[in-house]
């Protein structure tokens, strides 16, 4: 709009001084103005052009915006030509940051355990894993964040009561899926490595054991910020984690839900997933084989204590045996005053373990550990025999000073 407005400038300017000098202005003179003054306004309205037609900013000249145009495909359809990226993208950015996130405190979601069978978790895990891969890239905490609003909308009474339901809500529609990587051909053009698929399964199985992502509190909806969907004009912008910006409905919410037991087997996974190839589901890894090296329920209990058969429901999640304590610890203490809380409360028992955190949303309450809780340990005791006066201690000595050797975890 600056160059439109020197041009205008310029034009009268001329006209001016043909008028002072006794002259009346040319033609030629006056076409080449003109057509100059046209090629700016059309500049201008190219400009203006960039702006997302599905995805509108907001703009002081809306009206001229152009339309997309469709054009045909081999198939006999239409789709939308896509305008180029690179003025959308800058624009919806830029309107994104403008919006400030919402005034209060951002509550944390419950702890999610999932409760169902082997083939049922499994299924569960593999939805979750594609959310976190597909919806993220490789990044953990982007993979916790998605699969924290998946497993938010489990909880709402808007959406599915399972995982693999809500991931793939609306999929079997060319539109109105609520993931797009479930509808657009992701799934097809893009194989994740082993590596990276095993990796987001671990980071799924850590969410369905309890694992909580706190930096997104209870949000239900998400988009990249390089995109402005009409629909995040009526939400609440709750927390933004590296370029997704989350949001949640105005007004109070409920997250009552029940998780139904039910995972449907789903296809459209079969090409990456053995628990959505039929057939397969008994020869599933269950979430808790995915952890990284934990303490499990087996190796907590006492030698003299019975084992059952370890698969579905028991497996999953289990409360810590008598022996073992999961505790916070205040973050002001020392090494020694935990020391001193751990021989309290290890006091007559046999086989004893006192394990403690200083992040109490990190300190889990059922065993198998997530593999976060895991890395997170501040302090480790450990005791054989009640009578035995030997004791194991060990602590994190990134957070506090070590004495002597042998003591850092």
């Amino acid at each position: 709009m600056p160059a439109l407005a020197a041009l205008n400038t310029g034009y009268w300017n001329k006209i001016r001084d043909r008028k002072q000098s006794g002259r009346q202005p040319e033609q030629a003179v006056t076409r080449s103005v003109k057509a100059a003054l046209r090629a700016g306004a059309l500049a201008a309205t190219a400009t203006l052009a960039v702006i997302p037609a599905r995805h509108p900013v907001a703009s002081p000249l809306p009206r001229l915006i152009p339309p997309a145009m469709p054009r045909a495909t081999p198939d006999g359809l239409h789709q939308v030509a896509q305008i180029p990226p690179d003025g959308q993208a800058q624009l919806a950015r830029a309107f994104n940051a403008s919006v400030p996130l919402a005034r209060g405190t951002l509550t944390a979601a419950r702890p999610f355990h999932l409760r169902a069978t082997a083939e049922h978790l499994a299924r569960a895990t593999d939805c979750l894993a594609a959310a976190g891969y597909y919806e993220a890239g490789t990044g953990v905490a982007d993979q916790r964040a998605v699969a924290q609003v998946v497993l938010n909308r489990v909880r709402h009474r808007a959406f599915p009561t399972s995982v693999c339901e809500v991931v793939f809500q609306g999929s079997e529609r060319r539109t109105g899926c609520q993931f797009t990587f479930t509808c657009d051909g992701s799934l097809l053009r893009r194989t994740p490595s082993a590596h990276a698929w095993q990796a987001a399964r671990r980071v799924a199985a850590e969410m369905l054991l309890g694992e909580v992502e706190p930096a997104v509190g209870l949000a239900t909806h998400y988009h990249t910020d390089w995109v402005s969907p009409a629909w995040d004009r009526t939400m609440d912008k709750i927390a933004a984690v590296h370029t997704h910006l989350f949001y949640r409905w105005r007004g109070p919410q409920t997250f009552e839900m029940r998780h139904s037991g039910n995972e449907p087997d789903i296809p459209m996974l079969a090409r990456i997933s053995d628990a959505h190839r039929t057939g397969a589901g008994e020869k599933q890894v269950l979430p808790t084989q995915l952890l990284p090296s934990a303490l499990t329920p087996q190796a907590s209990l006492p030698a003299s204590s019975p084992r059952g058969a370890q698969t579905g429901i028991g497996s999953a999640l289990a409360p810590p045996p008598p022996n073992v304590f999961l505790v916070t610890l205040p973050a002001s203490g020392t090494p020694a005053s935990f020391r001193a809380m751990a021989r309290e409360r290890c006091a007559g028992i046999t086989g004893c373990r006192f394990i403690g955190w200083t992040d109490a949303l990190r300190t889990p309450r059922a065993l198998p550990m997530p593999g976060s809780a895991v890395d997170t340990i501040a302090f480790i005791y450990e005791r054989r025999q009640a009578s035995d006066t030997t004791e194991t201690v060990r602590w994190d000595c990134a957070r506090f000073a070590p004495e002597g050797t042998g003591h850092c975890i």
